[in-house]
């Protein structure tokens, strides 16, 4: 008796479902692992450049904590940054970054007990395969950092 009512192609239609399944599924599996890999490649860099930026912060504001108008805190017993504190601190970003990070404010607070020099800064991280996936645009990272001028120091390495 046959089984398939004078239909002979449904004998292959199952072997057909059974490649078509292994197909698709093959296919979904490795756009998954493409995705995940894009998400760990890009984001995995997004971290470190934004550990390696923030260090980077710090010690800029710690080298501009050493840019204070010594002849201000003298007379008047002030913490006031150099004339070109900022533009030394981009230098030293500049540096050690090859120029991917921007520095928008470097101020002092002046808190209640103390005085902080405050630094403000940017970078843009690219997404290379998340954006060849998906188009998406780079991501701008903000970065703050701040430093205590030291005071009473005369000479260096005290």
């Amino acid at each position: 008796m046959n089984r398939h009512y004078g239909f002979p192609f449904m004998k292959n239609w199952r072997k057909a479902e059974a490649g078509y399944t292994i197909t698709f599924q093959a296919v979904y599996y490795t756009v998954m692992l493409f995705v995940f890999f894009a998400l760990i490649y890009d984001f995995g860099g997004l971290g470190y450049t934004f550990s390696v930026t923030s260090n980077v912060a710090r010690l800029a504001a710690q080298d501009a904590a050493k840019d204070v108008d010594t002849s201000t805190f003298v007379t008047d017993q002030q913490i006031r940054l150099s004339p070109d504190a900022l533009t030394r601190a981009q230098a030293y970003v500049d540096g050690m970054t090859n120029g991917q990070m921007t520095i928008t404010s470097l101020t002092i607070n002046h808190l209640d007990t103390r005085d902080v020099i405050a630094l403000e800064a940017y970078t843009t991280v690219n997404l290379p395969v998340l954006h060849s996936l998906f188009g998406m645009p780079p991501i701008t990272l903000w970065i703050s950092a701040y430093a205590e001028p030291a005071y009473g120091i005369s000479q260096e390495g005290q």
